[in-house]
């Protein structure tokens, strides 16, 4: 995973450098700084408890459920329902300031983030701009275009958009700000929350064509979400949609724990090989 990272760095950095608001995206990311920073001591007891900056909790929360605290940070359901999205059988937790944290606590630690300023080097904005889009999935990638989910509202966004399961649009604009553009702005107004320092912005709209990710490369990930439902390693069938998302990734953890694999939930060289091996060992 830390070479994953590593190696992406470079690209966030210079997506960063090049991503200035759009001037129809300004009032509402005005807006939404403001009444994300209403909630600001909630997130920083979360922060307290995991190390993820508040600024970057908030924009997570804003593009999950609109920074509604009634929600479950990992998805936007309601706290008092058990999730039937990614992540699965959630919850349910108390309709309270204290089960938003319960939620957000799960949420985190489910998808290692409380793990991150433990590692070397940190949270930065490259890093969590790489967070935010391995949050989402790396599903955009396959489609070479900034994920929209950091991305959103800023000149860098592209055309291009999952709009429900199994179903990409190459001309939907996703309308949501994305993390990047949130934690900026957040910033500007409470320099109390900055985690990093900024990124000198550029005037330069040459497009930087996102990389394959390298660890999984171009693996044909319907193929492997297909092969992990065969294989039954998860109760529920993965939605087979070509997206690297949480579900996709426990999954892929569960097979790796399973066959003695390095556990990173990505389905690299190693795992695709022994899915392949699994597949003729059970006829399938």
């Amino acid at each position: 995973m830390q070479y994953a990272y590593e190696t992406l760095e470079p690209e966030y950095i210079a997506q960063i450098a090049r991503a200035h608001i759009r001037p129809e995206c300004e009032h509402l990311l005005d807006a939404t700084g403001y009444r994300l920073l209403h909630d600001k001591a909630v997130y920083l007891r979360i922060s307290a408890l995991t190390g993820v900056p508040a600024a970057g909790l908030m924009a997570l929360a804003e593009r999950e459920m609109s920074g509604n605290l009634h929600c479950y940070l990992g998805n936007g359901q309601r706290l008092t329902k058990r999730t039937t999205i990614v992540p699965l059988n959630r919850g349910p937790f108390p309709d309270t300031e204290e089960g938003f944290i319960a939620g957000a606590l799960d949420a985190l630690q489910l998808d290692g983030l409380d793990q991150v300023a433990k590692m070397p080097g940190g949270w930065s904005l490259p890093r969590f701009a790489y967070e935010s889009e391995k949050w989402n999935g790396w599903g955009y990638r396959r489609y070479r275009i900034p994920s929209p989910y950091a991305f959103g509202g800023t000149t860098v966004q592209k055309p291009g958009k999952f709009i429900r399961d199994h179903d990409y649009s190459s001309t939907t604009m996703d309308p949501q700000l994305g993390t990047i553009a949130i934690v900026e702005k957040l910033f500007e107004l409470d320099p109390s929350l900055k985690f990093a320092d900024p990124i000198a912005k550029v005037d330069d709209t040459t497009p930087i064509v996102p990389a394959p990710h390298p660890v999984i490369g171009d693996s044909n990930i319907v193929w492997v979400q297909t092969s992990l439902n065969k294989l039954r390693i998860v109760g529920t069938s993965l939605a087979v949609d070509g997206n690297c998302g949480r579900g996709t990734r426990a999954a892929v953890r569960a097979f790796q724990e399973t066959h003695r694999l390095v556990v990173d939930g990505l389905p690299g060289p190693k795992t695709v090989g022994a899915l392949t091996d699994a597949l003729a060992a059970a006829g399938l």
